[in-house]
C-alpha cells in the first residue's frame, strides 16, 4: 500500500462528508466468498441495511481467510486490517455480526433480530459529534481524509478509539471469487486509518479533535463505489458514533456545557452552527428545544429567534434557571428542521451546582494517580457537585526497571498529594510526569563492585540529558590479586565503549555499561619503539593533580617492573604498575581520587633500579 502522510496541502476539489448529534449505528459484519453459510445469510443483512435511512444506518464487511481454500481476494487485498477486527472482537466463526459493537449476532440472521437492536439503539443520541471531509489532489491520484470528532456529553469513561475506513459499497464479479457462489459484495473494507486497530481518542466534554491521512487512490478499486466511514468505538466496545456523506446539513454546539451555581438565578448561552453541509444546501433550519430532565426550573429560548437562515452564522441558545432549580445536569436537545422536514439533533448541557472534572496524566495509561483513594491509569471525567472536596495523588516514581516517570507538577501547581474544591470554572487538573533512563553501571569481575565507586551509575537521569561517567579507584585489591581498569563495554544506543575511565553519554534510552577489570595493567602504555640506555623515572605532570597525575619512566632493559606510591609515614597507598615489560618508554596514569590531599612519593623499582620522587595532591 501507498505511503500515508500526515499533511495539509492545497485542495483543488472537496465533498463535504459528516454526521452530528444524531446517532448513526453501524453493523460490522464479518464473511468470506468461501463460506457458504455467509452466502445465504449476507442477503437479509444486505436487505436490512437497505432499507434503512442511510443517514441512520452504516454497514462494514470484513474479510476472512476461512473456511478452506481461504482464498477471499477482499481478504487477502488486506489481510492485516481484516485481521485487527477479527482479533478485536475474538470472531472465530463466520457469519458473524455486531450491531454497534455490544450486540454480537450470530446465524441464522433474520430481519426481525436486526430490527431489534436498530429500535434498542436509534433513539439514543450520540454524545459525539463526528465530521467527516475528503479532499483530492492534483493529478486525481491523491486524496486527504479528514475527520473531526466533538465531544458534546459526559463519559464516565472518556478513553475511547477512532476508526476510519475506505469502504467500497458494492463490488462485483463475473464468475464467483471463491467457493460460495456470491458474486456480489457490499460495503467492503479496503483499508483503515492508520490501521485496524485505530486511534486512541480521549472524550471529554468540548474537547475538538482532529486526524487526517493522505494516501494514494488504488488502481483496483472502483472509484464510483468509493466511500468513507469514521466511527468512535468506547473501551467497553460501543460504538458511539458513526459517520458517513451528509445529505444536507450538520450541526454542532459550542461549547458543549455551561456550569451555574445553585440558590440563585443564573443563565448560560450556547452557539450552534453548520460546520458541513451538502454541496448546493442552503434551507433555513428551525430550532425547537427540550430539558432533559423536564424541570419548570430551566428553560430555553432563542434570543434572536429560532430560526437560522443564513447557515454560515450561528444560532443563539439560551439556558435559565431559577433560585429553585434542583442540582444536577440537564441536557438540551436541540432539534433543526428543513423545509423537506428533514431533522437533526445536537445536544448541550447545563450544569446546576455541578461541574465535569478531567483528571489525568500525561502520560496516560502508563502513570497511576489516585483519586479519592481510588487507582486509575487512564484519563477519567467526574460528575462532581460544586463545593465538594476530593482528593488527588500522582504516584511517583512509576518505576519500570530500565526507565521510570517522575512526577513534575499538576495544572494547577498543586502538590503530589492535594484536595481541590469543586468550582463552577475550574474542569480539568493533569499530573506532569517526566521521563527518566536508568543508567545501569557493573563491574567485571562482579566482586570489585563494591570495592570501586561509579559515579551517576545505577541512577536515573533525565532523558535527553548529558551525564558524566567515571570510575574510581582504577586498581583494586581482589582474591589476592591486584585488578586494573580495562575498558568499558557499553550496551543501548548512545553507550561508551572505550579505555577511558571518565566519559560522556547522552540519556535517550536505557544504557548498560560494564567495567571490565583485569590483572594485567593495560593502563601502562609505551611511548614508540626507541629503546632509552639507562633507567629514568620522570616527574609526575601535572604536579600539583587533581586527581589524576601521568607519571613517565624509561627501561633499558626488560623486566619485571613496579611503581608505588607512598604517604608521608612510609605507608604504600597504591600499586601503579606490577608488570613485566619489555625495554622502552612508558607512561601510566594515577589516580588519586580516593586519597586525601597532601604529599606522596612514587617509586620506580625494576631487578637492577630504584628510584622515588615526590608530588603533590591537591583537591
Amino acid at each position: 500500500m501507498k505511503k500515508l502522510l500526515f499533511t495539509l496541502l492545497l485542495v483543488i476539489l472537496i465533498f463535504s462528508i459528516s454526521y452530528s448529534g444524531d446517532r448513526m449505528m453501524l453493523i460490522e459484519f464479518f464473511t468470506s466468498s468461501t463460506c457458504g453459510p455467509c452466502a445465504s445469510n449476507n442477503p437479509i443483512l444486505t436487505a436490512f441495511v437497505n432499507s434503512k435511512d442511510p443517514e441512520r444506518l452504516a454497514a462494514l464487511a470484513y474479510h476472512m481467510n476461512w473456511p478452506s481454500p481461504g482464498n477471499d481476494p477482499m481478504y487477502l487485498y488486506n489481510p492485516n486490517d481484516n485481521n485487527a477486527r477479527r482479533t478485536y472482537y475474538n470472531v472465530n466463526s463466520i457469519p458473524h455480526s455486531f450491531f454497534d459493537g455490544i450486540n454480537s449476532i450470530s446465524p441464522p440472521y433474520s430481519q426481525s433480530t436486526f430490527q431489534y437492536y436498530y429500535g434498542v439503539r436509534e433513539n439514543i443520541l450520540s454524545p459525539v459529534t463526528i465530521l467527516l471531509s475528503d479532499s483530492a489532489f492534483a493529478g486525481g491520484d491523491s486524496l486527504l481524509v479528514r475527520v473531526t470528532v466533538y465531544c458534546e456529553s459526559y463519559l464516565a469513561n472518556p478513553n475511547a478509539t477512532l476508526h476510519i475506513a475506505v469502504l467500497e459499497n458494492h463490488i462485483h464479479y463475473q464468475y464467483p471469487p471463491g467457493t460460495n457462489g456470491e458474486t456480489d459484495f457490499y460495503w467492503v473494507m479496503r483499508r483503515m486509518f492508520p490501521n485496524g486497530n485505530g486511534s486512541p481518542i480521549t472524550l471529554f466534554p468540548g474537547t475538538l479533535q482532529t486526524v487526517e491521512y493522505r494516501f494514494k487512490r488504488d488502481t483496483i478499486w472502483n472509484q464510483n463505489q468509493i466511500s468513507y466511514l469514521a466511527f468512535v468505538q468506547a473501551a467497553n466496545k460501543e460504538i458511539l458514533g458513526a459517520a458517513k456523506k451528509t445529505l444536507n446539513f450538520t450541526l454542532l454546539p459550542y461549547p458543549a456545557y455551561r456550569s451555574v451555581p445553585q440558590g440563585q438565578s443564573a443563565s448560560g448561552t450556547f452557539r450552534i452552527r453548520v460546520p458541513l453541509k451538502a454541496a448546493g444546501y442552503n434551507m433555513p433550519l428551525t430550532f425547537s428545544a427540550s430539558v432533559s430532565p423536564n424541570n419548570s426550573n430551566v428553560t430555553v429560548s432563542f434570543p434572536n429567534g429560532n430560526t437560522l437562515t443564513n447557515l454560515n452564522d450561528s444560532l443563539l441558545v439560551q439556558v435559565n434557571s431559577t433560585s429553585s432549580a434542583p442540582s444536577g445536569v440537564y441536557q438540551i436537545i436541540l432539534t433543526a428542521s428543513d423545509a423537506n422536514s428533514k431533522t437533526h439533533k445536537t445536544t448541550v448541557s447545563y450544569l446546576v451546582n455541578r461541574n465535569y472534572v478531567l483528571v489525568g496524566t500525561n502520560r496516560n495509561g502508563v502513570v497511576q494517580y489516585k483519586v479519592d483513594g481510588n487507582t486509575y491509569t487512564t484519563f477519567s471525567v467526574f460528575d462532581w457537585e460544586v463545593g465538594s472536596t476530593h482528593t488527588l495523588q500522582a504516584i511517583s516514581p512509576a518505576n519500570y526497571t530500565s526507565y521510570q516517570y517522575v512526577f513534575q507538577n499538576w495544572s494547577n501547581s498543586g502538590d503530589t498529594t492535594q484536595t481541590i474544591t469543586v468550582n463552577t470554572t475550574t474542569n480539568q487538573y493533569i499530573a506532569y510526569y517526566k521521563l527518566q533512563w536508568k543508567l545501569q553501571a557493573s563491574t567485571n569481575p562482579s566482586g570489585i563492585f563494591p570495592l570501586v565507586t561509579i559515579s551517576n551509575g545505577n541512577q536515573y537521569h533525565d532523558s535527553g540529558s548529558v551525564v558524566t561517567v567515571s570510575i574510581s579507584p582504577l586498581q583494586v585489591q581482589f582474591n589476592n590479586k591486584t585488578y586494573y581498569f580495562n575498558r568499558w563495554v557499553g550496551g543501548g544506543q548512545g553507550s561508551y565503549n572505550g579505555t577511558n575511565p571518565t566519559f560522556q553519554v547522552t540519556m535517550n534510552n536505557f544504557i548498560n555499561q560494564i567495567a571490565i577489570f583485569d590483572t594485567i595493567n593495560i593502563s601502562v602504555k609505551q611511548l614508540g619503539s626507541e629503546i632509552p640506555n639507562k633507567y629514568e623515572l620522570m616527574q609526575n605532570y601535572p604536579n600539583p593533580f587533581n586527581p589524576v597525575s601521568k607519571i613517565k619512566f624509561a627501561l633499558p632493559k626488560s623486566g619485571i617492573v613496579t611503581i608505588k606510591v607512598f604517604d608521608l609515614l612510609g605507608r604504600l597507598v597504591e600499586v601503579v604498575v606490577n608488570n613485566y615489560l619489555e625495554a622502552g618508554y612508558y607512561e601510566t596514569d594515577f589516580d588519586g581520587s580516593a586519597l586525601s590531599s597532601g604529599i606522596y612519593f612514587y617509586r620506580l623499582e625494576t631487578e637492577e633500579y630504584s628510584e622515588i620522587k615526590s608530588m603533590v595532591l591537591l583537591k
